[in-house]
């Protein structure tokens, strides 16, 4: 009778074929991963958001034109601004106005005209006449440069630029000349919340939009493979399973994982599909490069359907050699 179970036992071993290997993960340890799923902090500083109206700023490369009202002789003159912010004036000499709004370098240039003695109370009129580098740059998901004259919102902006692609995050960052942290904003998918995020772009302002990209189910699934995230709406382990088409009979649920790669820390985490999918656990919601790994169950293996006859005839063959 030993002789049976040892050749059942063998002929377990080939139908299962790879299903007694468990793939290796270098990394952590499992872990329930308190960490997932948690997103950068939004900006929620209503003045960082909505700053109060501002004049133009004054970029290099900008040609301005200055004048000095109700001064004889009159006082004329067209300067562009060097790459360091300078402007060269006659009779008063270099004067740096880069970075400044239009208000802040007509009073720099009176003061110093003034001190130069060459005007009494100068009323400084600077006109911007050309203003090629006033742009807005988007990098990311979607790459271009759009010119900006005046304030602009951040929907108008992404408008003009063709719109955020569906697989695009709503997560957007805006890196802005003199804040000295990035401002990040979620525009969500539902309209009536959007508004709250539609700030106001400046020229000079980087936008970035990234791509939220791909994860994939593996393992004992009907449709195996990659899947490529949405950014309008979040999925979760779930939902992956079912994007597969579900797991297959030969499938061992609650011995699967999630592996998540972040820097160069990969974290595999255990999965309960079956508490899962049955509103008893958690549902992840997933992030790029997640791996869902279904592995196989073994028996499930030896004994679905399509191994049944075979066993069947494996066992009648044996006892017929043990009579």
């Amino acid at each position: 009778m030993k002789k049976f179970y040892d050749f059942i036992f063998l002929a377990s071993l080939l139908l299962g074929g790879t299903a007694w290997c468990h793939a290796q993960f270098t990394g952590v340890a499992a872990t329930s991963a308190p960490g997932l799923n948690v997103r950068h902090p939004l900006t929620t500083d209503q003045v960082v958001l909505f700053p109060p109206q501002q004049d133009m700023t004054i970029f290099p490369n900008d040609v301005v034109g200055i004048s000095v009202f109700g001064v004889t002789p009159s006082y004329l003159d067209t300067e562009r601004v060097s790459l360091d912010g300078n402007i060269h004036l006659p009779l008063a000499g270099i004067v740096s106005i880069g970075g400044l709004t239009i208000t802040a370098a007509e009073q720099k240039i009176a003061r110093l005209l003034e001190d130069q003695g060459l005007f009494h109370d100068a009323q400084v009129n600077l006109v911007i006449s050309e203003m090629p580098d006033h742009v807005v740059t988007l990098v990311g998901a979607i790459g271009k440069t759009l010119p900006l004259v005046g304030q602009r919102r951040l929907l108008d902006v992404l408008s003009l630029a063709g719109g955020l692609p569906e697989t695009a995050s709503t997560v957007i960052k805006i890196d802005r000349p003199g804040l000295a942290e990035p401002i990040y904003v979620d525009l969500g998918n539902d309209p009536s919340t959007s508004v709250a995020s539609n700030i106001p772009i400046f020229p000079g302002d980087v936008i970035t939009t990234g791509n939220v990209g791909a994860f994939y189910v593996v393992g004992a699934v009907l449709a195996s493979g990659t899947h490529v995230l949405s950014g309008s709406r979040p999925i979760t382990v779930s939902m992956a399973i079912a994007s597969a088409g579900g797991t297959s009979e030969i499938a061992s649920r609650n011995d699967s994982v999630l592996v998540r790669t972040t820097g160069n820390t990969r974290t595999v985490v255990p999965l309960h599909l079956k508490d899962i999918q049955e509103g008893k656990a958690a549902d992840p919601v997933l992030q790029a490069n997640d791996i869902i790994l279904v592995p196989t169950s073994v028996l499930r293996s030896i004994f679905r359907p399509s191994n049944a006859t075979v066993l069947v005839s494996l066992a009648v063959s044996m006892a017929a050699l043990l009579r």
